[in-house]
């Protein structure tokens, strides 16, 4: 389905850029519906113009997206929160609440959505605020542009700061774990090619075998482990070293800090 509204986006940094090639490519609305603006960058995108401030924007878009770093969030909402009058405004920011974004934008509906890195490749993950006092054009909008970059999910908002550890921030520790594991193949002989070749490969055939599993993830764990064999001394050695609770331990800091930027 195509739209013919005018949307605008402030901020051009690399999810701004992901989000319009998706909605591009997937034809949601028409490349000459969209306008940007960041006095810093431009989104470097066919057929879309990047202005330098945002007066277009506030005049002239039914829906904007506020694709700015949460820590400059009041500053440019305290500067344009009251010209513009868009209905709708879509936050990708992490932490700033609906009531934080809404008492800035006071005759427009808002929609907190939270994506990640991943959406540059078209497998992103979103999650959507669920909000029933929206209507359900606006909704089916706003979750057409976020379907164009991967896949959506609607959550409560008490979930957001969760939402970011797990998928917000998660592809970082993917990376890391990835890494981790190429250095030590590395480590043992391998060149950095082969080593990646073959990691990259693992994630994704046991990605796949998890998304086709109707068994628990433990039960694949323990498929590839055998008593005395290889598999199950490096198994061991996650266990001893309290693999598991690291992981938490990380990703709680990282849920605490997005609570932190919404106050």
């Amino acid at each position: 389905m195509s739209y013919k509204y005018k949307l605008g986006i402030i901020g051009a940094g690399n999810m701004a850029k992901a989000i319009v090639n998706g909605i591009v490519d997937s034809k949601l609305i028409a490349v000459n519906k969209i306008i940007a603006a960041d006095p810093f960058a431009d989104l470097g995108i066919d057929g879309v113009i990047t202005y330098k401030n945002n007066e277009k924007i506030l005049n002239e878009c039914e829906y904007v997206l506020l694709a700015v770093k949460p820590q400059i969030f009041n500053q440019i909402a305290g500067e344009i929160g009251a010209k513009c009058k868009a209905k709708h405004i879509i936050s990708i920011m992490a932490g700033i609440t609906y009531i934080g974004i809404k008492k800035y934008f006071k005759n427009a509906n808002v929609t907190r959505v939270m994506p990640n890195t991943p959406c540059k490749l078209k497998k992103g993950m979103t999650a959507i605020r669920k909000n029933d006092e929206i209507p359900v054009c606006e909704k089916e909008f706003v979750k057409g542009i976020f379907d164009s970059i991967g896949k959506t999910i609607y959550l409560e908002e008490e979930l957001f700061h969760a939402v970011t550890a797990v998928s917000g921030s998660g592809p970082a520790y993917v990376y890391m774990f990835i890494e981790g594991m190429i250095e030590s193949g590395v480590k043992m002989g391998m060149s950095y090619e082969d080593a990646k070749t073959c990691v990259l490969q693992t994630f994704d055939g046991s990605i796949g075998m998890v998304n086709v599993a109707s068994e628990p993830i433990s039960d694949l764990i323990n498929a590839v482990c055998s008593k005395g064999g290889t598999t199950i001394q490096a198994v061991d050695s996650f266990k001893a070293d309290n693999l598991y609770n690291i992981i938490d331990s990380a990703m709680v800091k990282c849920r605490n800090r997005s609570e932190e930027l919404g106050k």
